[in-house]
C-alpha cells in the first residue's frame, strides 16, 4: 500500500472537547516560542499546500467532466510528482462541485519516524473504508513533502459533518493513537465559497494546535476575523500598480 499518510483522515479527527479552560488563545500573530508548530511563519506555507491539493482536486474533476479522466466513487487516484506522492479520493465524483459553499480541513502534523509504517497504514485502511459511510465527506487528498511528512486535505458539506464523523470507531481509534503517530499537529477549519467548482481561495477561520510533547497535552486555538485568505492579499497588493506604471498596464 502507499504510504499516502495515515494522517490524510486525522484533520477530522482531532476535534474532541476539552475543558475550555485547558485551550490557550492566541492573537492573530502570537507565535508561543516553546510550541514550534504554533510559528506564524508557517501561514504562508501551509496555505500553499491546501491550495495545491485544492487545485489537484479542480483539475481532476475538470478532466472527469470531460472524459480524459474516469474518477469513482471511493477510489484513489495516485500519482507522483518529483518523486513526491499525490492522492486524491472524490467521494461522489458527479455531484461534489454542486456545493455553493463546502467546508475545508487542513492537517499538518510532525510525524514520529519510530513508529513501524505497518501500523500507520492499517489505520490508514480502516478510516477509508469507514468514510464510505458518511456521504458529508466530499473529498480528501494527500500530498508528501518530504522525509515520509505528508500534508492533507478534506472537504465536506457541513460543519456538523465533524460532530458525526466523531462517533465512528474509525474515528476513536485514530483519536488515541494520534499521540503515538505525531509530536504536534496543526489543523486548520475553514471554507469555500461558491464550492469546489469555483476559482475561490480558501479562507481559513481558525487554526487548532496540539502539542503531544507535555502532559498534559498543551493545546491552543487561534481565530481569525476576517478570515486568513493568503491569496487574496496577494491579488490585492497586485491591484495596486507602482506609480507611474498605470498607463502602461492599462488597456
Amino acid at each position: 500500500m502507499l504510504r499516502a499518510g495515515t494522517c490524510f483522515v486525522l484533520e477530522c479527527t482531532q476535534e474532541d472537547e476539552l475543558d475550555e479552560a485547558e485551550v490557550v488563545r492566541l492573537g492573530p500573530y502570537e507565535t508561543v516560542v516553546s510550541r514550534a508548530c504554533t510559528d506564524v511563519s508557517l501561514y504562508a506555507p501551509d496555505l500553499d499546500v491546501m491550495a495545491y491539493m485544492l487545485q489537484d482536486l479542480r483539475t481532476l474533476l475538470r478532466s472527469h467532466a470531460v472524459g480524459k479522466t474516469s474518477l469513482s466513487a471511493h477510489v484513489p487516484t495516485v500519482w507522483s510528482v518529483h518523486g513526491l506522492h499525490r492522492r486524491t479520493v472524490v467521494c461522489d465524483p458527479d455531484h461534489v462541485k454542486d456545493h455553493d459553499r463546502v467546508c475545508i480541513v487542513g492537517f499538518f502534523g510532525n510525524r514520529r519516524s519510530e513508529l513501524p509504517f505497518e501500523a500507520m497504514d492499517q489505520i490508514d485502511v480502516s478510516l477509508l473504508d469507514e468514510f464510505q459511510s458518511y456521504p458529508g465527506i466530499l473529498s480528501y487528498s494527500s500530498v508528501e513533502l518530504a522525509d515520509d511528512y505528508w500534508a492533507n486535505l478534506v472537504v465536506h458539506a457541513e460543519p456538523e459533518d465533524r460532530e458525526v464523523w466523531r462517533t465512528s470507531a474509525a474515528h476513536v481509534n485514530a483519536v488515541e493513537m494520534s499521540p503515538v503517530l505525531y509530536s504536534d499537529v496543526r489543523i486548520y477549519n475553514g471554507h469555500l465559497v461558491d464550492g469546489v467548482g469555483s476559482n475561490r481561495a480558501i479562507d481559513i477561520d481558525t487554526i487548532k494546535y496540539w502539542d503531544y510533547e507535555t502532559e498534559p497535552v498543551w493545546r491552543g486555538i487561534r481565530e481569525f476575523d476576517p478570515p486568513l485568505t493568503r491569496v487574496r492579499r496577494q491579488v490585492e497588493e497586485v491591484s495596486r500598480p507602482p506609480a507611474g506604471l498605470t498607463e502602461a498596464i492599462t488597456d
